[in-house]
């Protein structure tokens, strides 16, 4: 209970921060996208999706671990910080580097070279501050980090806004975005030095203990790993948007783009959640793998009774979302369809978000190189196949189908762990049971009311409010009865819920 009292509050906490900063930015969104056209939106979303994988090399792969080695001992807060950010300014050196040479061999334009090397600065600075988020998350200080990402986002919806009502275009996003992350980092790590630690270089019991701090050759070797994992699973993430850019164009990446933005925005709440929860599944790996165990299965179903219903509410509203962040604008009317397919990317990565949490905790992270090398493959072989004949609609089912592979690699190193959690009553369940709520919604609704216009594939957005909440409401309904129905929520569930509502 009190475990899961604490990945609550965290969850909570981490929501609040990024929920709000994906909020305002989404605005932005809404104002940028019709301004800007497909072209133009689709070098920014190449700008930010390069400058992503740059910043997850630059990272190392030492989040988790960070978070994990300062729970263990916080005595040794200081030198495992200093470390990590020696580690992350020698790789985003070398990353920005590789940045200046790629946008001089590719022939860009002055803009989109511009625009480029202005977001790739973003490497230095959030690295940074992502170091001191793993700091306060081991500390279960995550409201300070919430609260630099509410300012962040404050910062950039002004002067977003400001600066397209000035005519900035491009440029003046790219600005705001910046100068945002430089607030973040101003804000959160002064609040980090001040609520956290002890700073000091030397722990007397930690070296009776553990022995010497730890120094930066000791976080490279144990970090490589995770390293060389996040590396191919960034590029197995974000390699289809730099692929379509290069094989077809601006506009296409703009379509797809729009499209994609839905499930990167959705996949903020699993990675929260997996956050949230690694402190407590770090504990409890210590003491015993079957308590890791079933702290996994609760995880895996909770976050998937959410994340299945969400995912097809999307799907169904695919058209009226990609009308409201384009203004009608035709340019992005193939966006619907690539928004359809790669939305069920969130239950898929909910799940792998356990399971990676899961195998840290059983310090199997050596096997992470292998589920994400072979998913980066994947993926890459499945665009270069796909993109030639099916654009962005091929990406997008490349997409899926490398989230498969990595959902099914988990898996597979998982076994002979002892924190594999049951899958059935974990993802089969909350699956069935969102089907059987959304077929008898849908059915229900097109027998009674067939001048909704309602479809298998889309709730009856153009015939108003009222029948596109009703229908919503109903299969709302549907679903909680088919979660009673199939057991998927017992009585331990509900009342663990009255408790961390209560508390």
């Amino acid at each position: 209970m009190t475990a899961s009292r604490s990945i609550a509050k965290n969850t909570i906490l981490l929501t609040i921060g990024l929920m709000s900063g994906r909020l305002l930015s989404l605005l932005v969104l809404k104002k940028m996208t019709p301004v800007l056209g497909n072209e133009g939106f689709g070098i920014w979303v190449f700008a930010t999706d390069i400058t992503a994988i740059l910043l997850v090399v630059t990272r190392f792969g030492l989040d988790a671990l960070l978070t994990r080695e300062v729970s263990r001992c916080k005595g040794r807060t200081l030198p495992l910080l200093w470390s990590a950010l020696r580690i992350r300014g020698l790789m985003g050196a070398l990353c920005y580097l590789f940045l200046l040479g790629f946008t001089a061999s590719q022939g860009f334009s002055p803009l989109k070279t511009t625009v480029v090397l202005v977001t790739g600065v973003a490497i230095f600075i959030e690295a940074t501050a992502m170091a001191c988020d793993a700091v306060l998350q081991a500390h279960e200080k995550v409201q300070y980090q919430s609260l630099g990402q509410i300012l962040s986002a404050v910062v950039y919806f002004g002067l977003a806004w400001w600066s397209l009502d000035a005519g900035h275009g491009l440029m003046g996003v790219v600005w705001a975005n910046l100068i945002s992350r430089v607030v973040r980092l101003a804000v959160m790590a002064p609040l980090m030095f001040l609520k956290t630690g002890p700073w000091r270089w030397r722990d007397a019991q930690a070296e009776r203990e553990l022995g010497p701090p730890p120094g930066m050759m000791w976080l490279l070797k144990l970090g490589l790993p995770l390293f060389l994992s996040t590396t191919f699973g960034i590029v197995y993430n974000k390699v289809d948007t730099v692929m379509l850019n290069r094989m077809v164009g601006d506009a296409a990446t703009g379509i797809y783009g729009l499209g994609h933005r839905a499930l990167d925005v959705m996949l903020i709440l699993p990675n929260l959640f997996g956050t949230a929860l690694f402190p407590a599944m770090a504990r409890y790996s210590f003491q015993s793998s079957d308590d890791a165990r079933r702290l996994g299965e609760r995880s895996l179903r909770f976050i998937l009774l959410a994340m299945f219903p969400i995912t097809l509410f999307l799907m169904l509203s695919a058209g009226p979302i990609v009308g409201f962040f384009s203004d009608g604008d035709a340019g992005f009317d193939d966006s619907v369809v690539v928004m359809m397919i790669v939305i069920w990317g969130v239950p898929i990565q909910a799940a792998n978000i356990i399971f990676n949490r899961l195998l840290i905790a059983a310090e199997r992270e050596k096997t992470f190189v292998m589920i994400a090398l072979v998913s980066m493959l994947i993926n890459v072989a499945l665009n270069l196949y796909l993109i030639p004949r099916h654009n962005y609609y091929g990406a997008s089912v490349a997409t899926i189908l490398a989230l498969i592979s990595s959902f099914l690699l988990h898996l597979y190193y998982l076994r002979g762990t002892g924190y594999r959690p049951p899958l059935v009553r974990s993802t089969l369940s909350p699956a069935v049971a969102t089907l059987l709520a959304a077929v008898a919604a849908l059915g229900l609704v097109k027998l009674a009311a067939p001048g909704w216009g309602v479809s298998w594939l889309a709730l009856p957005g153009a015939a108003g409010w009222g029948p596109f909440l009703a229908t919503t409401l109903l299969a709302g309904v549907f679903y909680g009865a088919a979660l009673v129905l199939l057991k998927v929520v017992k009585a331990e569930d509900l009342a663990l819920l009255r408790d961390i509502i209560r508390r």
